[in-house]
């Protein structure tokens, strides 16, 4: 199976030194910190939020192939569910999962990218009664993101606040 440090390698061959990468990491610590949770490991779950989005660029002119050809790059040096959770991760390849895996790969990336939408700041300042809708009015045209969020979080037992607490100490911002 491939290591962390491997998938380290890879987000840095394949994304370089580009807010990608950055994003990369942010998934990889929300899944590293989330996997015990669910009595999964850590080490699986951090390489498939690093590995993620490793097509991104590759993959910019047609969505539809976003995480399919990371599939194909890595191949059998990830277990058959971590192919189907990056496979299923963007909506937009038609390809579903709904694996307690594939569910946080999905929430994690959407609260990374409401994180560098907004800034942290905002996102923890976003508590309350209605912590999802006051999301969703501020993140405007991506809006999909808060309900992402909220179904697979809520769908798997993680608060709101566990989220924001996870990512208030990843790296970045």
């Amino acid at each position: 199976m491939l290591t962390v440090l491997d998938a380290e390698m890879l987000v840095r061959q394949h994304l370089g030194d580009t807010p990608r990468a950055n994003h990369s990491r942010v998934v990889a610590h929300m899944m590293r910190t989330l996997a015990p949770g669910f009595s999964a490991s850590a080490e699986l779950w951090d390489v498939v939020g690093l590995c993620h989005d490793l097509d991104y660029f590759h993959t910019s002119s047609n969505w539809s192939q976003h995480g399919l050809l990371t599939v194909r790059w890595l191949g059998d040096n990830i277990p058959a569910e971590a192919q189907d959770a990056i496979a299923a991760h963007d909506h937009r390849t038609g390809i579903q999962a709904d694996t307690v895996l594939a569910d946080m790969l999905k929430a994690a990336d959407a609260i990374a990218i409401i994180d560098e939408r907004l800034g942290r700041t905002t996102l923890c300042d976003s508590d309350g009664a209605e912590p999802y809708a006051a999301l969703r009015r501020r993140l405007g045209d991506r809006s999909y993101l808060s309900d992402i969020l909220q179904r697979y979080s809520e769908r798997h037992g993680v608060p709101f606040d566990r989220m924001v607490e996870i990512i208030s100490l990843a790296p970045g911002q």
